[in-house]
């Protein structure tokens, strides 16, 4: 857990009197842990906005590393020691606390004048609705490209895969050129980059219609996961990698680690998020990388203009003592100032973009900011998308495909049958 606050700040309120302090509200604020500096200044420049501009409030802003947040909100908000305001993903991760009352009603305080229900549009809290009901704020959206290295391609004369066929390709010549150079970094230690592709490949090669219904545990349990692109996908994964496309040793990297890894110039490619770009322009990369979608499969029943994108945002705890102050914090996320500072930090694409210009943000952050309104759809993320005891074992058997200790058959066989006693539990 760690702790940011600003010094400044920290002297402050160490110096006031028992009478200010005794009428300050305190709020809990969770977060992810980052490795950026870029995100982690970003929040404590906003902390210490809100905080001059409401002198009654304290922010308390506390990151965990994602597997920790995942495993320990949920105990945390059915206690006093969890957190008045958290981060969250949409879909699944969200509609579950909501499920399980843990979660504030937010539809009312939104529709009031000057909040959130003004500054965004309305479609975009369908991804926190649940039963009606707003129970979250999304502040952005997040998504996925194919990142290479422009001068390695461009000195080698090398073509950007735009198929699974010609990405297979591509890894052959990259390791003919350079046997050092890994044509595509992949850290799946934390085992949500391994889901990422497998999300992405599910939709391309089942489809988004029955990917959708599967993961809802939609219709007949006994035909739920049984569409044999399921398997597919999973042998994709094993091709790609029998094919030399990725480093050594990918479920022992860390996400941070191939992100430098492609920084240094050590790898060609990596399919990474709109966040990525900061780390590879502080790490040395600036002006040397361009991005493309992920590459088509071939004979997928998926259209293949849809991408990669999830929103993301805060819900507020129901056992909040405190949901005046706690709803002014997360409305001041959403306003123009703030929105366009994030995308300027961190690149993080805004929900309320009234505060930003056509020169905002990087070349790169323009350039995915104009192709996301060309998305056909968005891929549903297995993970925030799937009943939470299926997902945590596709996490765990595509660690076992990639290593080739499980068949993609034998997966999606426990897949399967989890899949089908998730069902029969629901009822």
């Amino acid at each position: 857990m760690k702790l940011i606050r600003l010094a400044a700040a920290a002297s402050f309120f160490a110096c006031s009197s028992f009478s200010l302090a005794s009428a300050e509200t305190e709020l809990k604020l969770w977060n992810l842990t980052s490795s950026s500096d870029a995100v982690n200044k970003h929040w404590e420049e906003v902390i210490a906005t809100f905080e001059e501009a409401h002198p009654g409030i304290k922010i308390n802003y506390e990151t965990f590393p994602s597997d920790a947040y995942k495993t320990g909100l949920q105990v945390a908000l059915a206690s006093d020691a969890g957190p008045d305001i958290f981060f969250n993903w949409s879909g699944e991760d969200a509609a579950v606390l909501a499920r399980n009352g843990l979660t504030a009603d937010l539809t009312e305080i939104g529709a009031k004048p000057g909040m959130w229900g003004e500054k965004i549009a309305p479609g975009m809290f369908d991804a926190f609705t649940v039963g009606g009901k707003v129970h979250g704020v999304p502040t952005h959206l997040i998504t996925k490209y194919m990142f290479y290295n422009t001068s390695f391609f461009a000195d080698n004369n090398l073509s950007v895969p735009t198929t699974l066929g010609e990405l297979k390709t591509s890894c052959k010549a990259i390791r003919d050129i350079n046997p050092r150079m890994s044509p595509i970094s992949l850290g799946n230690a934390e085992k949500w980059k391994g889901v990422h592709y497998i999300s992405t490949l599910n939709q391309k090669i089942v489809g988004e219609e029955q990917v959708a219904k599967d993961y809802a545990l939609d219709g007949n349990a006994s035909e739920l996961f049984s569409d044999p692109g399921y398997v597919e996908a999973l042998q994709t994964l094993v091709d790609l990698s029998q094919a030399g496309c990725f480093n050594k040793a990918p479920n022992a990297t860390t996400a941070d680690a191939s992100r430098s890894l492609f920084a240094a110039g050590q790898a060609a490619m990596i399919y990474c998020g709109n966040w990525c770009p900061g780390t590879f322009d502080s790490e040395g990369l600036e002006g040397g990388y361009d991005l493309a979608r992920f590459p088509a499969a071939e004979n997928g029943k998926g259209n293949q203009d849809y991408n990669f994108a999830l929103l993301e945002g805060y819900q507020i705890s129901a056992r909040t003592k405190n949901m005046d102050a706690a709803s002014t914090f997360v409305n001041f996320l959403v306003s123009g100032e703030t929105q366009a500072k994030r995308a300027r930090d961190f690149g993080r694409l805004p929900v309320n973009a009234s505060h930003m210009g056509e020169e905002d943000g990087t070349p790169i952050f323009r350039k995915i900011a104009k192709d996301a309104g060309s998305y056909a759809g968005l891929v549903l993320i297995l993970d925030v998308g799937l009943e939470k005891s299926v997902s945590e074992h596709y996490l765990s058997i595509i660690q076992e495909v990639l290593n080739e200790t499980k068949t993609p058959e034998q997966a999606m066989g426990e897949i399967r049958a989890r899949a089908q006693k998730a069902k029969e539990q629901q009822g």
